[in-house]
């Protein structure tokens, strides 16, 4: 008896010390030999030259190796973000995920980085490539419209604030696409009154839509068809004035003269 219970307290040390070797390990960065005898800036050049060839795995593993050992360097701060870049070149759900939360933890590391408007936009980036279809759910947009705000309110003069401004304004529009398609719906089922609520809405919230000449014409439609023929004249009338050489001008014209008539 007391045998067994002598091997069995030597298999219960032997086990606490390899995990306790393993944990161990696992805290350290692994030194890959090939890199161990090149300087910080060679490692990340061989970074950046996979990156540039579209090896985003291969790069990754010399931003990784610059970020483990280095990361208090500017070098290595930059290479954490790298990791990030390379994720959101590889695209997919599961990549896009990572890079965010890549992007995330660079800004929370290091708030006051010069590299952090572009981490911003970055983060912005990942939820208008998650988008969907004007006709499909809009939380991606509605997400990214939020994340593109924050970083233009946050870096206003930022070299890329167009790049933030034009994005911005694609996910608008794909916002009011997604209310177009629904006040159609309305339209169609000749069901006017939330018609009108929702192409309202679209004058009131999304004034640079690039379908707003075919917004006015539907409004003034759904109001005649309400029986409110002196709203609906004077949207025909902003087609015809804002918009002279849009496809609807034609129709609001006609539209117009069957009012007089």
């Amino acid at each position: 008896m007391k045998r067994q219970l002598s091997i069995l307290c030597i298999l219960a040390v032997a086990l606490s010390m390899a995990c306790h070797t393993h944990r161990g390990a696992a805290t350290r960065p692994l030194i890959d030999p090939e890199l161990a005898n090149l300087s910080k800036e060679e490692v990340f050049q061989r970074g950046e030259t996979a990156f540039d060839s579209k090896k985003y795995q291969k790069s990754r593993r010399y931003y990784t190796f610059v970020y483990e050992n280095y990361p208090n360097d500017p070098l290595g701060r930059r290479s954490l973000l790298r990791i990030a870049d390379t994720f959101f070149k590889e695209g997919g759900p599961v990549n896009l995920v990572e890079s965010q939360y890549k992007y995330r933890d660079f800004i929370n590391r290091f708030p006051g980085s010069e590299y952090a408007d572009y981490a911003m936009l970055q983060i912005a980036n990942v939820s208008f490539a998650q988008m969907e279809r004007p006709d499909r759910d809009q939380t991606k947009t509605k997400e990214a419209v939020t994340k593109f705000q924050e970083m233009i309110a946050a870096y206003p003069k930022s070299q890329y604030r167009a790049d933030a401004d034009t994005r911005l304004s694609k996910a608008q529009d794909r916002l009011a696409e997604h209310e177009h398609i629904i006040a159609h719906f309305y339209m169609k089922r000749r069901n006017f009154e939330p018609a009108v609520t929702r192409l309202n809405g679209i004058v009131d919230n999304y004034p640079a839509y690039s379908d707003r000449d075919q917004v006015f014409f539907d409004l003034g439609t759904a109001l005649a068809a309400l029986g409110r023929s002196g709203e609906a004249r004077l949207y025909f009338e902003r087609v015809v004035a804002e918009f002279p050489k849009s496809d609807f001008a034609g129709k609001a014209r006609e539209k117009l003269q069957d009012n007089k008539a």
